[in-house]
């Protein structure tokens, strides 16, 4: 794959235990795409996310992340271009108050005070979340502290955004806000890697999807052709979104030719076939 931010290669990991998270994946993520690491919890998603990002060191086989093996003294200086944002915001903030946790990377690597000041007060305002700033963190709601958190690591400009169940437990408005930024954020070039068992969500997150189960890489692909690939999703223990159940029986009976992925894409079919038949 040209231009490879991520290079995975028979990667194994085995906890303390002797529980063997990951069995030997392998796939690469180019500059600029959207992947989405598809699996029901417990698959091993949340332990890959660590691994990438250098939190954890593979038992075997290689991680590259802008062609630096994870587990290279060379991998610290590269810290500053990857952003994380965890599952639980409450792994991720623990200062007194918000514009100290939004501050603090940028501290930690020494930037100028009059930068740190600007960059934070930007992506608080990005996030709609400047009224927030002097708040503790333990006091917002889980989907103000989803923000916070997502503000710690947009606040240094990543390259690279690794998200690990960034939809859970939030409500629709959010979930919504939250989908649009990190599409903007793509846009504007950005590499996103998503963890999730939510595959209702993935149509507007990811453009490839790599499906995981017990630690082992089923099947990857586009996101349509995934999604619509019912038997290996049921070998992952999960489902293909509604909408894409539902046009597939559409399909089925002729009534359509392409399977819309998102709600927008269905209300367009849905009108069209209404035209048709009426």
């Amino acid at each position: 794959m040209v231009d490879s931010i991520i290079s995975i290669h028979d990667v194994k990991f085995n906890y303390p235990a002797g529980i063997a998270a990951l069995k030997g994946l392998t796939f690469e993520v180019a500059q600029g795409e959207r992947v989405a690491l598809l699996g029901p919890n417990g698959s091993g998603k949340s332990t890959l996310i660590l691994l990438i990002a250098g939190l954890l060191i593979p038992t075997s086989g290689d991680i590259r992340v802008f062609g630096e093996k994870t587990n290279s003294k060379n991998f610290q200086r590269l810290r500053s271009r990857i952003g994380i944002v965890f599952q639980d915001p409450d792994d991720q903030l623990f200062t007194p108050s918000v514009i100290e946790d939004v501050e603090y990377g940028p501290k930690n690597l020494k930037l100028p005070d009059t930068d740190i000041k600007i960059q934070s007060a930007q992506i608080l305002e990005k996030m709609g979340i400047t009224h927030l700033k002097n708040r503790p963190p333990h006091r917002l709601s889980f989907g103000e502290k989803k923000k916070v958190s997502l503000a710690t690591a947009l606040v240094l400009k990543p390259e690279l955004l690794i998200l690990d169940e960034p939809t859970a437990n939030l409500d629709l408005v959010s979930r919504r806000n939250l989908i649009d930024t990190l599409n903007e954020l793509s846009r504007a070039g950005t590499t996103i890697i998503v963890s999730t068992h939510d595959a209702e969500a993935i149509p507007e997150l990811a453009d490839r999807i790599v499906v995981i189960s017990h630690g082992l890489k089923l099947g990857e692909g586009k996101t349509s052709e995934v999604l619509q690939n019912k038997d290996l999703l049921e070998q992952s223990g999960l489902e293909p979104p509604t909408i894409v159940n539902l046009f597939t029986e559409l399909k089925n009976q002729g009534l359509i030719k392409k399977v819309p992925l998102t709600l927008e894409e269905g209300k367009e079919e849905l009108i069209k076939i209404l035209k048709t038949t009426l």
